[in-house]
């Protein structure tokens, strides 16, 4: 997706009715509104009568105004954008259309009023939301514990967040209730029977004014083995131990105890009295919270560098087949991953051609490709600097791999593989290079292993 920097809600006049800001630019949201109305008038003034409704985006060469009208009422929806993008139109469109539905009534007889509008943010914050917000996210209260707790508690009716005034529901109060940092969104929508997108619109608020923050629950095997980083934190009375007791109860006390490193998932539940699942629950909360990290597993090998590892049979292979040393194997490891990336492309229905033409957006395709190959991924796309950043937990290349610098290269050629396909297709400018790292690894300690990716031009 490109570059956002703001969105507007205007009415025919030029009236600003809902603005956001996406990028670090300031933009006068009044200044667009005349100078759109402006431009509307000079294209009834020019052209034949109803063309002047058909204005779709302006360009000024280092950004466009992507422009969609209203289907009910005489509102448009601006979006100042990067480049032209056929998903953030689509999306430019969903908000023009709710917007729509929500203030019909508001539209048809405005008084004047745009503070009414405001909460409308909510919405224009899940569909450009400052991370991907997906159900199976786990929301978790952040610092201010004391607003949240005033909400849930029905002590406040509307709360301030960047000086606009949002009303407390009982809807929301409800999604509060069962956020515990151990819930998954989609659990949170089946316990309150209150749709997934609801829930989202509502988190996604909160996140972008850090209210909220994310996780995904990290996948644990019945053979890994944990260390508590500090025990003495739950022999004390300390703030972390009441925590822990307040979600887990005692036995969640004695597992962090028991964890010193030499047992397994599957022994430790077995010691403590627990389901393999919930211990398995346990751990994985611990390890976002950071009391325990991961030291092993039943499993593992000693391992010091690739040779003594299982990628190592597939570098004697290798070898004996091409005479390759381990650098070579990476870059052939690196090459395959640009292959399978480029098949991809052509086999996926995220991209199309029409007219000679290519369509789609590479920053989905990429998302998609490491999705088809990673069981567990996170991703967040910055749209103020166009930075895709993916974060793999289960990474199937370094499984149980130790090497001194990241191995990925496979992955790591995926996304070479997708952004050379869309440049051939002349999809992506020519000046434009792609700048993709591995910039953490599991194979040098890392909790998971995690790309950034940038567009940067020549």
């Amino acid at each position: 997706m490109s570059r956002l920097f703001h969105l507007y809600i205007v009415n025919r006049n030029g009236l600003c009715l809902l603005h956001q800001k996406f990028g670090a630019i300031d933009v006068d949201s009044d200044l667009v509104g005349g100078f759109f109305s402006a431009i509307q008038q000079f294209m009834q003034d020019v052209l034949p009568i109803g063309d002047a409704q058909s204005i779709k985006s302006l360009d000024r060469g280092d950004f466009k105004l992507l422009i969609e009208r209203g289907r009910k009422t005489d509102i448009f929806g601006i979006v100042i954008s990067e480049k032209e993008d056929v998903q953030v139109r689509a999306k430019l469109i969903e908000i023009i259309s709710e917007f729509e539905n929500r203030y019909l009534e508001k539209l048809t007889n405005f008084t004047g009023d745009v503070e009414e509008f405001q909460e409308f943010k909510s919405f224009i914050l899940s569909k450009f939301p400052s991370q991907l917000i997906t159900p199976k996210h786990i929301p978790e209260i952040g610092l201010d514990t004391e607003l949240t707790s005033q909400i849930i508690n029905g002590e406040v009716k509307s709360v301030e967040l960047g000086g606009i005034n949002y009303a407390v529901t009982d809807e929301h109060r409800k999604i509060l209730q069962y956020i515990d940092g151990q819930r998954t969104i989609e659990e949170i929508s089946e316990v309150t029977q209150i749709s997934i997108e609801r829930i989202i619109e509502f988190i996604s608020l909160l996140v972008w004014h850090n209210l909220l923050k994310l996780h995904f629950r990290p996948i644990i095997h019945d053979t890994d083995i944990f260390k508590t980083k500090d025990i003495s934190l739950f022999h004390a009375d300390s703030l972390e131990k009441q925590l822990v007791k307040k979600r887990f109860g005692e036995k969640g006390i004695q597992f962090l105890i028991q964890s010193k490193g030499g047992l397994s998932i599957k022994d430790l539940a077995e010691l403590s009295g627990l389901d393999i699942e919930i211990a398995k629950r346990m751990a994985a909360s611990f390890l976002v919270s950071g009391y325990i990290q991961k030291v092993g597993s039943e499993e593992d090998t000693t391992i010091v560098d690739l040779r003594n590892s299982p990628l190592a049979i597939y570098s004697q292979v290798l070898k004996r087949a091409k005479g390759e040393d381990i650098g070579d194997l990476l870059k052939t490891i690196f090459n395959a991953g640009v292959n399978a990336g480029t098949d991809f492309c052509q086999n996926t229905d995220l991209l199309y051609e029409s007219e000679g033409m290519w369509f789609g957006n590479m920053t989905d395709v990429i998302i998609e490709v490491i999705k088809f190959f990673h069981e567990y991924i996170d991703y967040t796309y910055d749209y103020s600097d166009g930075t895709l950043t993916i974060i793999s937990r289960d990474c199937f290349e370094c499984y149980n791999f130790r090497f001194y610098e990241p191995l990925c290269y496979f992955t790591t050629g995926l996304i070479n593989g997708v952004f050379n396909f869309c440049k051939s297709k002349k999809m992506v400018e020519e000046s434009i290079e792609l700048d993709a790292r591995e910039v953490e690894c599991k194979a040098v300690g890392a909790p998971a292993c995690k790309w950034v990716i940038k567009y940067v031009r020549k």
